[in-house]
């Protein structure tokens, strides 16, 4: 049952106070937050849990570590330019102005 845990508490380092199991395997509706396995390893079989509980693949994505974060910029940036680019949005320049 996906709700067996969900009473469980702990200090959630990234918000800095209390959160319940239910809230840190649902942080966006339907997808585990992605630090669930480091916080709830030694309560919980939370491996066990998500591959019991979600998609195929679910494990996968918690367990690979996040971009870097100047490479997610520079991909922003480059879609930013090619939306641009096919005046997909309208887009002032400020220097002309």
């Amino acid at each position: 049952m996906i709700t067996q845990y969900d009473a469980f508490e702990i200090r959630c380092p990234m918000l800095g106070h209390p959160l319940t199991f239910s809230y840190c395997r649902s942080t966006d509706g339907n997808t585990p937050c992605r630090n669930i396995m480091n916080c709830w390893f030694q309560r919980l079989p939370v491996e066990q849990f998500i591959q019991d509980h979600f998609p195929f693949g679910t494990l996968e994505k918690l367990t690979t570590p996040p971009k870097p974060k100047m490479q997610s910029l520079l991909e922003l940036i480059e879609k930013a330019k090619a939306t641009k680019k096919n005046g997909d949005i309208p887009c002032r320049d400020v220097a002309q102005e």
